[in-house]
């Protein structure tokens, strides 16, 4: 028996805090809109040269683990 998805509404403005805080002015002119354009795509480079240092950051770690091994045994195992 196949269940019917409830419909999603779109989240409403109240919903996320940021919304607010993210949405352009209303009274924005143009030259205000390319400033504003041009700093958001110099915060998304920068954002990503931070995550492309964690990511390699992480693999360089990952070369490096030292993994160490305990042998179990008789005291006299292996001598002659």
């Amino acid at each position: 028996m196949i269940m019917p998805v409830p419909a999603r509404h779109p989240p409403r403005p109240s919903d996320d805090p940021f919304n607010e805080l993210l949405r352009p002015p209303p009274d924005e002119t143009p030259e205000q809109r390319e400033i504003r354009q041009a700093r958001e795509e110099e915060a998304q480079k920068v954002s990503m040269a931070i995550d492309a240092s964690i990511k390699t950051e992480r693999q360089e770690r990952k070369k490096k683990r030292i993994v160490r091994l305990l042998l179990l045994g008789q005291s006299e195992s292996g001598e002659q």
